[in-house]
């Protein structure tokens, strides 16, 4: 016998999961990156700066129209927000994620700030083959 769709139950079922969870930290850590405040990209989609805080933090859905929109705003494409979620681990684990150390975020942010080209894509090369040294 089915269950009676309720309010609750509605609620319940559109409610955030792990994969939520996920792709708002990945917001979080680009939106970051890119050295942008929460209130600026909330100008940018024109919504409130609390509503972007509810996506980081995987409390809210973000649907497919607005991911559409954060994506174009960061100058990524939507899949980016997916790529290691399969390797992510379980949802827990994506949940009590760490945020990246500042000190990435601010290599990070300096990268970005590179023009497109030979000096940064020499840059990357070198970040590549120091991290396989270590």
């Amino acid at each position: 016998m089915p269950r009676k769709q309720t309010k609750r139950n509605a609620i319940l079922a559109r409610s955030a999961d792990h994969v939520d969870a996920y792709v708002g930290q990945r917001l979080r850590q680009l939106r970051q990156a890119n050295g942008m405040s929460q209130t600026a990209l909330a100008e940018k989609l024109n919504i409130s700066f609390q509503q972007v805080q509810k996506y980081e933090n995987g409390t809210n859905r973000i649907g497919s129209g607005r991911l559409w929109h954060i994506s174009k705003a960061l100058d990524v494409p939507i899949s980016y927000f997916y790529e290691g979620l399969e390797d992510a681990g379980t949802p827990d684990d994506i949940r009590n994620a760490a945020v990246l150390p500042k000190d990435t975020l601010r290599v990070a942010r300096q990268l970005n700030e590179l023009p497109e080209g030979q000096i940064k894509q020499q840059i990357f090369q070198l970040v590549k083959a120091c991290s396989r040294a270590a």
